[in-house]
This record gives structure tokens, sequence and C-alpha cells, in this order.
């Protein structure tokens, strides 16, 4: 059974209120219409098996296990494996839209979107001088030269529309509609050389001119020239890349108007067939009208084409905007978070600095005593330690909770926010040691200044009262008790060990009170003669 299903024993384990859940609501219903919620359908079974059937082929798949190596490469493998990586990283970010882009900067969006179409341009001239070279059984390398120069002028142009100084959004926006316009008049331009020199093919003398070698060589002349009418939609598809719904909407005017031209005139030459709009007409929907519904079919496949290419393109101007506007919020939350955080732990400090009577010696001294006691509770050394850390985590990890070096950048990335909920998670452990001091300053002073009632002591025993939190605190009060405070003189240590069992042992679990007491000589020579080395 999948593992988003449940069963009904399932929403009796923890129910999160008093109300009944609209889950179990939906599943008895569901059961009293003779519906079984966690029969698999025969759509559920069909997808688990082509999971089951991925995997087992080793087919990438989420949640996947990568392999284990049981063998070390060698230094050389390793290195080439490093190379590669990078040598494909630095590949990659030549085609990456988002590298180093902030996206609510339009014209640093822009600027990077024409970095990128640029360079697909760059491959795309080697593609059109490929195909400028093999579209002839022989070739005018003068024109072809000519062609060249051509692609290198305006590319050698686009650039410098593209990154000259300053750079704004109006240039960015010439440089694309620049680099839309030239894709698409090269790709025609391709064709058309294509398919003119389809027709112009000389089959020479001898062998090969027999039917056999005609029709191999019109079979390849008219792929080579369909290879070229591809290369229009190939343009249509790199204009997308813009993510502009308007320049793509402009320009398939043009592209279905040249199109419909190219149909007419160039792919099947009607004005050699006929003359006049009658003779036309006579000719496709009369005599020919094969040729008329492939005109059709061309057009009706460059409409949806165009169809399927608007709707990603709106789909993805509208998910733009949408993380434009969570991150514009994002941006405003940022500055409110840095302020609060900031605020909190100058709060932190000051309370700190003003109600704590603890110096660093008298931390690390409680932090010994309650970590020797957690050690003859039997608690496993990484829990002595923690209790250690915990118990001057307010003293020594005060200092770590500055974000001054954050409050003057204007975007946080990813690394600073981790930075930030790291010092967060700690100012909220601070807070919580903090606390921890306060109830047994206050708890030690009430008893003392004789104001304890029932309210007060049940009060207390709700703060942190865990088996670390109570180790804490009577290794505190202890240290406490032993020293001199505004309301009350240094006790001995005989007379400190009374007052825990008389007056504060409701504080403390027994056995842990117990303990303390059993060990009681081992803690007064180490409190005496403990001596702090920073």
């Amino acid at each position: 059974m999948a593992k988003t299903q449940k069963k009904l024993d399932d929403f009796f384990k923890k129910p999160h209120s008093h109300v009944e859940p609209e889950g179990l609501k939906e599943y008895i219903s569901d059961i009293n219409k003779g519906v079984d919620p966690t029969k698999l359908t025969f759509a559920d079974r069909i997808a688990g098996f082509f999971k089951n059937l991925v995997q087992k082929v080793g087919v990438y798949y989420p949640g996947r296990q990568k392999k284990e190596i049981t063998n070390k490469p060698s230094t050389f493998r390793r290195k080439l494996h490093i190379y590669y990586k990078i040598a494909i990283k630095k590949f990659a970010d030549k085609f990456n839209f988002e590298a180093g882009v902030d996206i609510l900067d339009d014209t640093s969006v822009l600027y990077r979107r024409n970095k990128v179409n640029k360079n697909i341009l760059i491959v795309t001239n080697f593609v059109f001088i490929l195909f400028a070279l093999i579209g002839n059984q022989k070739p005018n390398y003068i024109v072809i030269a000519g062609f060249a120069l051509v692609m290198l002028i305006i590319n050698t142009t686009l650039k410098k529309i593209i990154n000259e100084e300053p750079r704004t959004l109006l240039k960015q926006q010439m440089a694309m509609y620049f680099g839309s316009i030239y894709i698409l008049v090269g790709s025609f331009g391709v064709y058309i050389k294509l398919r003119f020199s389809a027709v112009t093919f000389d089959f020479g003398t001898g062998i090969e001119n027999d039917v056999i070698a005609s029709v191999v060589y019109s079979l390849t002349d008219a792929s080579i020239a369909q290879a070229g009418y591809i290369l229009i939609y190939f343009a249509l598809v790199v204009i997308a890349l813009y993510q502009d719904s308007t320049l793509l909407g402009v320009l398939f005017k043009w592209v279905f108007a040249l199109m419909t031209l190219i149909h007419m005139f160039i792919m099947y030459p009607l004005l050699e067939h006929a003359s006049s709009i009658l003779e036309i007409y006579t000719y496709l929907f009369v005599t020919n009208n094969n040729v008329l519904i492939d005109i059709l079919l061309r057009t009706l496949l460059l409409i949806v084409f165009y169809i399927a290419l608007y709707s990603s393109v709106s789909i993805g101007e509208m998910m733009n905007n949408r993380r434009k506007e969570e991150l514009v919020k994002r941006r405003a939350m940022e500055i409110d978070f840095k302020a609060v955080v900031g605020d909190v732990f100058d709060v932190i400090g000051v309370f700190n600095s003003n109600t704590i009577f603890q110096s660093k010696e008298d931390a690390h001294r409680v932090a010994e005593l309650a970590s020797r006691l957690a050690s003859v509770l039997g608690l496993s050394a990484n829990v002595c330690t923690e209790i250690y850390d915990y118990s001057v985590i307010h003293i020594d990890k005060l200092t770590d909770l500055s974000i001054l070096e954050y409050e003057t950048k204007e975007v946080l990335n990813e690394r600073d926010y981790q930075i930030i909920r790291e010092k967060t998670i700690l100012g909220s452990i601070i807070i919580k040691r903090l606390q921890l001091n306060q109830k047994s300053e206050d708890i030690v002073r009430a008893h003392f200044e004789k104001t304890v009632e029932s309210g007060f002591t049940e009060r207390m025993k709700r703060v942190q009262r865990s088996q670390e939190g109570e180790v804490i605190l009577l290794a505190e009060m202890y240290d406490i008790l032993r020293q001199s405070r505004s309301y009350k003189n240094p006790l001995k240590h005989k007379r400190v060990m009374d007052l825990l069992q008389l007056e504060f042992k409701e504080y403390f679990e027994p056995y842990i009170l117990d303990r303390f007491m059993k060990y009681q000589l081992e803690f007064q020579t180490f409190y005496e003669k403990y001596k702090y080395v920073g």
C-alpha cells in the first residue's frame, strides 16, 4: 500500500485536536458507499510496475540509492574526473539562463538571456555554414565565404550591443530583437538556398545517368532540403528561450506570412505551372489537390507548433512573475528578519550582562559539577559532554550571535541564510539556558525571602522539567547557595546540603537529589579546589 494512504487505525494514533479529522470522515464515508479507499486502481498498478521496471534496469528514478564505491579510484582518474566535471560545469554555465542573475533586475535577466542566445547563435552559425557546404554538389566557396563574413559582422555587432556600457534595458531589448530576426532570416536563407540547389543537381555522365542514381540523388537532395526546413522551427525555439510572448507573437506573424510564400512559391513553384489566379486555383484545387493538402498540413503544423511554444513561454512568464513577486516579498522579509534577529540578540546580550551573576569561572564550575553529576547518574559520555556544553553556552557562545556583517548586505544568499539560521538556533538555546539560570536564582531568592507559595512552586517546576535540566539546576543552585548574594551570605557545604533536602527537594526527582547526596563529599572537594583555566 502506498505510503500516502492510511489504514483506519492510523487516524487514531496521534489526534491533533478534539475535532474529528476530515480525512477520517471522508474515509468512513467512502466505506459506507462500498468503496475501499486503500484499493489500488489499475492506473496505480501500472505506475508502480513502470517504477519498479526503471529501478531494476538501472534508469534514474527519484529516490534511487547511489551505488557504493568499494575501490578508491587512482589519483589520475580522480583528477581526470574532477577536470571533466569542471569542464562540463563551465560548458553548462554558458547555456544557463540563471547563472549569477538577480531576477528582479530586468536588465540583468535580459542581458543573461542575450549572452546565452548569442552562444547558441555561434553554434547555429556553424550549422548554417555546414548546410551551405553540403547542400551543393559544387559549392560556391566565394558565396559561402561572403555568407560567413556577414555572419561574423552580425555576431560582432550583436556582441557589442550586448556588452556595451552603460548596460541598459533598451540596449538589451534591441539585441534581443536583432538576434531573433537574424536567426530567423538566416534559417530562411539556408532553407531557400538548399531548396534551389536541390533542383539544380548535375547528375553528370555514365552510370549516374541511370534511373537508380537519379532516384538516390533526388531522395538525398530532398532530405537535405527538409533538414533546412526544420531549421526554421529551430529558430522559433531559440526565440522562445527569451520567454517573451510579445516578441514571439510579433515575429510569428512574419514567420507565418513568409512560410506561406515559401510553401506556395519555393517548395511548390506555382508560378512555373500557372500564371494567373484562376490557373493557380485550378492547379491546387482541381488537378493537384495533394499539393494543397501538403501546404495546409504544413501550415497547420506550424500553427500548432506556435501554440505549444506560446503556451510554454506564457507559463514561463507567469512563473517568472510569480517568482519575482515572491522574491520581492522575501527581500522585504529579509530586512524584517535581520532587524528582528538583531534586536533579539541585542536583548539577549543586555539580559545576560545585567541579570546573570555568573562569571566565566562560575559558569565552568557549574558545568563541571553538572557533568560529574550526570556521570554518577550513569548517563553516557556524550550526554555528559552535552550537559557541560549547554551549561556554559550563555557565557562562551554569546559573542557568536553577532550579525553585523549581514545587516549591511542588501541581498542574502543561501549560505547567509544558513549561517543566520544557525545563529538563530544558537540564540534560542542561549535563551533557554538563561531561563534555567534565572530559574535557579528565583528559586533560591524566593526561599530566602520567604515569598514561596504553591503557585510559584508549580510554575517553577514546569520550566525545563527534563532530566538534563534538573541536573544543571541542582549544580547551579548548589553553586548559588555557596556564594554571596545581596539577599544572603555564603553558606557552608553542610548547610547547603540540609537546605537542598529540606527546602528544595520538591524541585528535583528523588533519584537525582539522592545521587548528589551520596557523592556530596566529592562535589564539596571539587567546588572548593576548582580553578578555571581558560
